[in-house]
């Protein structure tokens, strides 16, 4: 039930935070018995629902839509004269986020055992077995409290940033009017998919990345790979620069880079850099432990230094993505009810939601390489794949990395149905099911999947 009375009450466990995490927790030790405060200072969500995943894949739905339109003319579909509607586009993507948010809040609001309240939590101190926990005056106390504040942009040091107006992922979902020029600061995840939807919805977008390459922690094939078909669309792509400065001027914001190129950008999106929500949470109260980088430091059950405090998510810095969030709540969930469960082993699975997506898993070439491991790979371009010819959409690669005893160590798959691909080399990794076993697996035909047997005929050592 929601609770914002000025009152002090003790609870078995305090969650701070209502992201992806924290919500089904407290769900789980409710349905165990356990009266739980669920404190949330914004919305209902986290950064998934109201400024991450979901919004930006709201707006990626429409931007595909206007591209396939667009670009049918080789498939024998004649379309003229695709607009984007971006303010129509902008509220489309409000009713879903307002919808989901509402029903979420209605649940929890209604849920046994629960609280759910709303403001600033910060602990304060611990006592008799009990941590303290002030939420806006009110004091609350219990014998446990579960961090899931997660993490927000911080814009890198440019002179000038503080002077100009700029947009972070949160600004940019509630522009109602097309940038003429977007330059984007970043060219990994969140950058390159924005800028992605803008250039699609008729904006001219420049993104400008400081590394040698775009998405720098894929291998060079890949990021190379995902700048040319973004360049083949339109987009320019600047990477190896820094910016010197930014400064108002010309249709709004004048950037200047480090070697000598000024681009006049009516809308700048900085996306670049994330710290985690941990530097206001009263931790020094209590002595929980901090990494450098301010990430809480916890063990496989996602357990702090402090007894009875404990990590989720964003803020653990065990992966900063939705699913890796949620599974860190079920995990302790089952550690808190009497299960077994641990991260540890936990295979990593993500996606950049550029069109087509990079759907990854496990290590890199590179990382292989760094560490010595030996391997085996496999690099099949999309071009190459039935299903993506038939459907006019061969951008991308698929690569695969197998190890000595036949067990998948990693993939990429970019190109059309990257994201659920990669999902099935998860699964295999998950389930430690050698790749020999995909040679006499029947596929359906025609599928993207159907090539795996094709990607591990074709694996050799690399060269």
């Amino acid at each position: 039930m929601s609770t914002d009375a000025a009152s002090d009450a003790h609870y078995d466990t305090i969650v701070i935070g209502a992201g992806q995490a924290g919500p089904g927790l407290a769900a789980t030790l409710a349905g165990e018995g356990e009266r739980v405060a669920l404190v949330e200072q914004d919305r209902f969500g986290g950064t998934c629902l109201n400024s991450g995943c979901r919004p930006t894949k709201a707006l990626r739905g429409t931007a595909r839509a206007a591209h396939v339109a667009r670009s049918s003319a080789g498939l024998g579909v004649h379309v003229d004269g695709v607009r984007v509607d971006l303010a129509e586009a902008i509220g489309r993507k409000d009713s879903l986020i307002d919808g989901w948010r509402a029903s979420s809040v209605d649940w929890v609001e209604g849920a046994e055992g629960i609280d759910y309240l709303h403001g600033r939590a910060r602990l304060v101190g611990t006592s008799d077995g009990s941590h303290h926990v002030d939420v806006d005056g009110r004091s609350l106390t219990a014998r446990r409290v579960v961090l899931n504040t997660g993490a927000r942009s911080v814009p890198p040091p440019i002179d000038g940033l503080d002077d100009v107006p700029w947009m972070d992922h949160h600004g940019i979902l509630d522009v109602t009017e097309l940038p003429s020029h977007l330059v984007v600061l970043g060219g990994s995840y969140i950058g390159l998919e924005l800028g992605q939807v803008f250039s699609r919805f008729g904006a001219r977008v420049t993104v400008v990345e400081r590394g040698e390459r775009v998405i720098s922690r894929e291998d060079a094939e890949v990021s190379e790979a995902v700048a040319a078909f973004l360049r083949d669309e339109g987009m320019t792509v600047l990477t190896g620069v820094e910016v010197d400065r930014v400064s108002r001027g010309g249709a709004g914001v004048l950037v200047a880079l480090a070697d000598g190129t000024e681009l006049d950008a009516s809308h700048v999106l900085v996306a670049a850099g994330r710290v985690p929500n941990s530097d206001d949470l009263g931790l020094d109260t209590v002595g929980v432990s901090t990494d450098d980088r301010g990430y809480v430091e916890t063990d496989e059950v996602f357990a702090t230094n402090v007894s009875g405090v404990y990590a989720l998510g964003d803020v653990n810095g065990r992966g900063a993505f939705t699913h890796t969030s949620y599974q860190d709540g079920e995990i302790l969930g089952d550690h808190l009810t009497g299960g077994s469960r641990t991260v540890g082993g936990r295979v990593m699975t993500y996606a950049l939601f550029t069109d087509p997506p990079l759907g990854r898993v496990g290590a890199s070439e590179d990382q292989l390489k760094r560490a010595g491991t030996p391997y085996r790979v496999s690099s099949t371009p999309m071009s190459g794949v039935t299903r993506a010819v038939l459907d006019g959409e061969t951008d991308g690669l698929v690569k695969l990395l197998v190890g000595e005893d036949d067990q998948v160590l990693g993939a990429a798959c970019l190109g059309i149905g990257g994201d659920e691909l990669a999902q099935l080399f998860s699964l295999m990794m998950h389930a430690k099911v050698p790749v020999t076993e995909i040679t006499t697996w029947l596929p359906i035909h025609p599928t993207v999947t159907e090539f795996l047997p094709t990607f591990v005929a074709s694996l050799a050592s690399p060269g």
